[in-house]
């Protein structure tokens, strides 16, 4: 004898099946947005290191032109800062 299934019966398998597959999804979704937002750290990273990498060399690049013209008796920074303070001393007289 062959049983009827009714349509009940059918409803839940395949609703079961559907939530099955509506997890995998969302499960699959959720591992892939970690895994971009892993490489996106990553390559933020990578970039801010190569950006310090730059700009520590152009640091160096700008001590190494300044030694040349310090060699020569130039001193540009004692004068600047001389003058700065001349300012200030006058500024301040000027409030008083």
């Amino acid at each position: 004898m062959l049983a009827i299934v009714s349509a009940d019966e059918r409803k839940e398998p395949d609703r079961l099946a559907r939530m099955d597959a509506d997890y995998q999804k969302r499960k699959e979704m959720a591992e892939y947005m970690m895994r971009r937002e892993e490489r996106l750290k990553a390559a933020e990273e990578h970039t801010a290191k190569k950006c310090l990498k730059r700009q520590k060399k152009k640091q160096r690049k700008k001590e190494k032109k300044m030694k040349p013209s310090l060699g020569r008796g130039e001193h540009p920074k004692e004068e600047s800062s001389d003058d700065n303070k001349g300012d200030s001393d006058n500024v301040k007289e000027a409030a008083s």
